[in-house]
């Protein structure tokens, strides 16, 4: 096959096979001795106390006993945040974690869970994971199905009389959901601001085609 061929085995041999992405980051660790600030500070307390990070550009910064910045981190929404706003943090110490492989999707406000257009076998059907034994509910392509071309999966939070809360913007508090979403929570269940409601598996946690592509 010529010059595309010796292309891709040299490609192949140069990147490395299927598992170049294993060591996801998941976590922040001090690197330093330091005093911690939070830029961009937006944290809720979920129903386990646990703080959890709200804000899509929250940043831990380090500054020593002079006041001045050692380093600064970048925290992902929905982290778990260890250490808080004028903490005193040593060199090592777990700052922050997350699960590198899904994105959750949070509940902004208290509430009770409320399915919207999530049938069984048409967008919604039982997953069980090999590893664990556990079986999950995952979002599946409800536009293949007949009877799902003009569905809108999502979950819908309400007051426990059915009447759905408001968000701070103003809109309803749905949260859509993408195909294989993972449901982390079953219809009539309360949850705090905080807890998690879907998981979205990233992308990149898929595992590489052999030449990386």
């Amino acid at each position: 096959i010529g010059e595309p061929g010796t292309q891709l085995t040299m490609r192949t041999f140069h990147i490395g096979g299927a598992a170049q992405r294993g060591a996801e980051q998941s976590a922040v660790e001090a690197s330093h001795d330091a005093t911690l600030a939070i830029h961009n500070r937006n944290i809720v307390n979920n129903s386990e106390g646990t703080a959890i990070v709200m804000s899509r550009n929250m940043e831990l910064i380090l500054n020593d006993a002079q006041g001045r910045e050692r380093a600064r981190f970048r925290v992902p929404y929905g982290a778990r945040l260890m250490a808080d706003e004028g903490d005193t943090v040593t060199k090592g110490q777990k700052l922050a974690e997350w699960d590198p492989y899904t994105v959750p999707v949070i509940a902004d406000r208290d509430g009770t869970v409320q399915y919207q257009d999530l049938v069984e076998a048409v967008s919604v059907r039982e997953v069980m994971d090999e590893a664990t034994g556990i079986t999950n509910k995952v979002v599946i392509d409800w536009r293949q199905q007949a009877r799902g071309s003009d569905l809108k999966p999502h979950i819908l939070l309400h007051d426990g009389s059915g009447t759905p809360l408001t968000l701070a913007n103003g809109l309803e508090a749905r949260y859509y959901m993408s195909v294989d979403s993972i449901l982390s929570v079953e219809p009539g269940q309360k949850v705090n601001a905080g807890d998690v409601l879907a998981r979205v598996p990233r992308e990149s946690s898929k595992t590489r085609d052999i030449t990386g592509g």
